[in-house]
C-alpha cells in the first residue's frame, strides 16, 4: 500500500489528533488537493445515535464534505467506550485487521492523498496480537504524533517516537496541541523544544485551542491564522 497520505497517532487519547486531523484535511482541500480520510476504529459510539457531535469519523467527514460511506471511513464501530479489543469482547465480536485494509485500499484508490487518524495510542489492542502499531506498519504511512502540553508529556512523547522508531515506521513530525484556553506555564512551554532535542524528531507547531469546536472550525480564514504557528507545507512534504 503506497497511497500518499499520514497516519495521525497520539501519544494518549484524548489529546486532540481528531482537531489536528481535520485541519490537515482543510489545508490539503484548500491547497487543491484531492484528499480524503480514514478512521479505522470508532469505539464509544452508538450506530444507531450518532453525529458529529460525538463520533470522530462523522466529525471528520463532514467538516471535509467527504461523501464517502461511512462503512469505508470508519469499518469499525463498537459501542463500548474502550479499547477496539476490550471492546469487541464486551460485544463478542472478533475483529478482523484485514476489514480496515481493505477499506483502506478502497480509498486510497480514490484520493491523491488519504489522513488516516488512529485510536488512542500507538500500542492500543485491536485483537489480541494485533495493534495500532502494527496497522500503522500495515498501511505503510508515515506517523504524525499529536502531544499535549502537560506534566508526563516527555515520557508519552518519547515512549510513542521509541516504539515508532523500532517498528520502522517514519515519523513526519510531532504537534503539539492546546486541550485547554488556560496559558501554559514555562515547564509547559519548554517542552516542545525539549521533544525535538532528545528526540531528533521536528516539531511541526502547536495548534491553539479551539473554542466551540465544531466542523465549520476550519475555515481558510483559520488556518490562514494558525499557520502562523503551525508548518503546515511540513506535515505533507515527503
Amino acid at each position: 500500500m503506497s497511497a500518499q497520505g499520514l497516519f495521525i497517532t497520539g501519544t494518549d487519547t484524548g489529546v486532540g489528533k481528531t482537531v489536528v486531523t481535520a485541519a490537515l484535511l482543510a489545508h490539503c482541500l484548500h491547497q487543491g488537493k484531492k484528499a480524503g480520510v480514514m478512521k479505522p476504529i470508532e469505539t464509544g459510539v452508538d450506530s444507531e445515535c450518532s453525529s458529529a457531535a460525538n463520533s470522530d469519523a462523522l466529525f471528520l467527514m463532514e467538516s471535509g464534505g467527504i461523501e464517502d460511506a461511512l462503512a469505508e471511513v470508519c469499518p469499525i464501530r463498537l459501542k463500548p467506550a474502550a479499547s477496539p479489543y476490550q471492546a469487541a469482547l464486551i460485544e463478542n465480536r472478533t475483529l478482523q485487521p484485514e476489514t480496515i485494509l481493505s477499506a483502506y485500499r478502497t480509498l486510497s484508490g480514490k484520493y491523491d492523498w488519504l489522513l488516516v487518524e488512529g485510536i488512542g495510542g500507538i500500542r492500543v489492542p485491536i485483537t489480541r496480537d494485533y495493534g495500532v502499531v502494527d496497522l500503522m506498519r500495515d498501511l505503510g504511512l508515515p506517523a504524525v504524533v499529536v502531544a499535549r502540553y502537560q506534566l508526563g508529556t516527555l515520557n508519552h512523547t518519547l515512549l510513542t517516537l521509541d516504539t515508532l522508531k523500532q517498528n520502522g515506521i517514519p515519523v513526519r513530525g510531532v504537534v503539539f496541541n492546546h486541550t485547554s484556553p488556560e496559558a501554559k506555564d514555562a515547564i509547559e512551554q519548554d517542552q516542545p523544544r525539549l521533544i525535538e532535542e532528545l528526540s531528533g524528531i521536528r516539531v511541526l507547531g502547536e495548534f491553539p485551542y479551539i473554542d466551540n469546536l465544531n466542523t465549520h472550525s476550519f475555515s481558510p480564514e483559520k488556518l490562514e491564522a494558525w499557520a502562523t504557528t503551525v508548518d503546515f507545507p511540513g506535515f505533507i512534504q515527503k
